[in-house]
């Protein structure tokens, strides 16, 4: 069972949709939600999935996904766990990294340059285009995080812990318009 836990993302079905159509069983978590109110979904699921939102870390409640981050941090819970959008950037934050506004906002069409071929991107091509829709950023990694993929607005499009298996991507894979979007989600769903 995939848990998804849904930020506001206008995406966040297509997110279950793909969990369906790559043979996945999934539920979708609404954020405000209460970590009580579903703490034993959450402690039997197979991984959790953190999709995107129109919230800023500095700004809003981080809700559920903080709460999850927060005991994944503590090491009261271990999941894999895969932050899309706003999450890539909860998560950079919540782990002690820095996220600041880009230079330039990344709207639509934005081509992936991966660095390291690891687990998220096996299959895919060394440049892809991805869809990419926000205003924040990754500035600086949070200890024992490596940056894997760029772009040329932003030099830290995908992340992952150096142990833990929590990774993240600044463009929404979910979408048709990212081109190695299946591939990376069936990567994530199938890690061990």
């Amino acid at each position: 069972m995939i848990l998804i836990i849904d930020n506001g993302s206008q995406y966040t079905h297509l997110i279950k949709r793909n969990c369906r159509d790559l043979g996945f069983e999934s539920e979708i978590l609404n954020n405000k939600t209460s970590y009580s109110e579903v703490k034993t979904k959450i402690e039997s699921c197979d991984k959790i999935i953190l999709s995107g939102g129109p919230s800023s870390v500095y700004l809003d409640k981080n809700g559920l996904a903080g709460e999850i981050l927060e005991k994944i941090k503590k090491k009261e819970l271990t999941k894999p766990i895969l932050g899309i959008c706003y999450c890539h950037q909860l998560i950079a934050y919540i782990f002690g990294g820095k996220v600041e506004k880009g230079k330039s906002a990344e709207y639509g069409i934005t081509k992936i340059t991966t660095d390291q071929e690891v687990e998220l991107f096996i299959g895919c091509a060394k440049e892809f285009d991805a869809w990419a829709s926000h205003f924040d950023e990754v500035k600086e990694l949070p200890k024992d995080f490596v940056s894997l993929a760029h772009s040329e607005q932003c030099a830290c499009e995908s992340m992952k812990h150096k142990k833990e298996k929590i990774y993240s991507v600044q463009f929404h894979p979910e979408v048709w318009h990212t081109k190695e979007g299946e591939k990376i989600l069936k990567n994530f769903l199938d890690i061990k």
